[in-house]
């Protein structure tokens, strides 16, 4: 009979192993790896449950604001929904791979979500980018915090499909500020369009200089980053800014030492999907990601 408990010190070598098996679908518990250098994970932000067949670790689940599976089958999604069916729900979303994302999500009464991903091509690149980088793509600075929090705000809502800041705007400027100060943050800002002319004053109404592009290392390990949080100015969209964009990122993010850039996507997002493409993504797998 399968059990669930928390994972041990004695396990580490164990997860190190399994994570390397699949680094793009795992690279979340590799970054938080490489900074605990335990299993043993715990924290008001969530700790990570193993599922036991005897004495033997066969799964690992980071159980917190999201939960994410890692080697995980239907009968261990069956021993995990058991308890978090018992303790209520309290996590956000569900993320990883796609069918085992779903066949968990069937098996727990936390209600309706408020929105299924159930289908989102991963991606990577482990090369130069095939196209030329945009040069005025750069690290974003706090000064530029105003017109990127803007742009956050807006990929955020058009994403997710609500404002991060419908209870007000303090945790998710927090949030943009500290992804901008860790270095996290690449974007092409400006005050003019690439074809010349001012910017319309959107979505940052209140200033010349706007948001072109944007991306932000959502997820950084020692040799895999996952970008999160592409966006492009509705005004330059489809004219190739976020390809050269994209591939601003990937040329500085291999540069500074990680030479593998991963990202996820939903299917329906062709236009997005193409850009990749032409930049030198390739699939490696499908998520699923449950909102609740």
């Amino acid at each position: 009979m399968l059990r669930v408990t928390r994972l041990g010190h004695q396990h580490t070598g164990w997860l190190k192993s399994l994570l390397a098996l699949n680094p793009c679908e795992n690279v979340y518990l590799i970054a938080l790896l490489e900074v605990t250098g335990t299993a043993q994970m715990g924290s008001p932000a969530g700790s990570l449950l193993g599922v036991f067949d005897g004495d033997q670790p066969v799964a690992a689940y980071w159980v917190g604001g999201n939960i994410i599976p890692v080697a995980a089958t239907s009968g261990t999604n069956q021993a995990l929904a058991q308890k978090l069916n018992a303790d209520g729900r309290y996590s956000c979303s569900l993320i990883g791979s796609r069918e085992i994302i779903l066949d968990l999500h069937s098996r727990l009464n936390w209600g309706r979500p408020r929105g299924v991903r159930d289908r989102q091509p991963l991606l990577a690149i482990s090369s130069d980018p095939l196209i030329e980088p945009d040069e005025a793509v750069h690290l974003v600075t706090v000064e530029q915090l105003p017109a990127v929090f803007s742009a956050s705000v807006d990929m955020f809502t058009n994403e997710v499909g609500f404002s991060p800041i419908e209870s007000g705007q303090s945790s998710y400027l927090a949030r943009v500020r500290n992804i901008i100060r860790g270095k996290n943050c690449f974007a092409r800002i400006s005050d003019t369009l690439p074809q010349g002319g001012p910017v319309r004053r959107w979505p940052a109404t209140d200033q010349a200089e706007q948001v072109l592009f944007k991306a932000d290392i959502g997820i950084r390990a020692p040799r895999i980053v996952q970008v999160q949080g592409v966006w492009v100015h509705p005004d330059v969209r489809q004219q190739g800014l976020g390809a050269a964009g994209m591939a601003a990122v990937v040329a500085q993010t291999r540069a500074a030492g990680h030479p593998t850039v991963s990202l996820y996507a939903n299917d329906y997002n062709e236009v997005a999907l193409r850009m990749y493409t032409r930049v030198g993504f390739e699939q490696v797998g499908t998520f699923a990601t449950i909102m609740y």
